[in-house]
């Protein structure tokens, strides 16, 4: 997927009047698992785009506070009744997998919602926001940093709508 980031990463009170769409906000500050938001309406499903280890971005390093030089890069869509509706993008240094929990590693075609919000450990530590372009429309998304025993990720998630779903 070709998204193309037109603004920078802002803290949410720097974007709110930039965002007009109430629907797109709730998501924007969505609490709780995306996929559990949809498939409260539709037929969920996911489909797994890249699941590989590499190198990335230095901003996104920087994000997350780490020095490591190898990641887990972990892309997904999320779909409700076929249609696209989320792209995400996990980054997870090695070590938050060797040293916060394993499983991260071992995600597959399972949502990271599953253990993200069942389990004690994850720590919200930062969001941030951005606007994308797509096929000439345009579409928020945010990004946030976790940790899990102490050790970094981030996710971010590109929300491909702009009214109900």
């Amino acid at each position: 997927m070709q998204l193309n980031q037109i603004s920078s990463w802002k803290k949410y009170d720097n974007i709110n009047n930039d965002v007009q769409n109430e629907f797109v906000k709730s998501w924007l500050l969505e609490l709780g698992p995306i996929t559990k938001r949809i498939s409260e309406k539709k037929n969920f499903s996911l489909e797994l785009l890249k699941d590989d280890v590499g190198e990335v971005e230095i901003q996104d390093q920087r994000f997350i506070d780490s020095l490591a030089k190898e990641f887990k890069v972990r892309e997904v869509l999320l779909y409700g009744d076929k249609i696209p509706l989320v792209f995400a993008r996990t980054i997870i240094p090695l070590l938050t997998i060797e040293k916060g929990l394993a499983e991260l590693g071992k995600l597959g075609t399972r949502p990271l919602g599953d253990i993200l919000f069942e389990k004690k450990i994850f720590k919200k530590e930062e969001s941030a926001y951005a606007s994308f372009e797509l096929q000439q429309d345009i579409f928020w998304g945010r990004k946030i940093k976790y940790s899990v025993n102490g050790q970094p990720f981030s996710v971010m998630e590109v929300f491909l709508f702009k009214n109900e779903i």
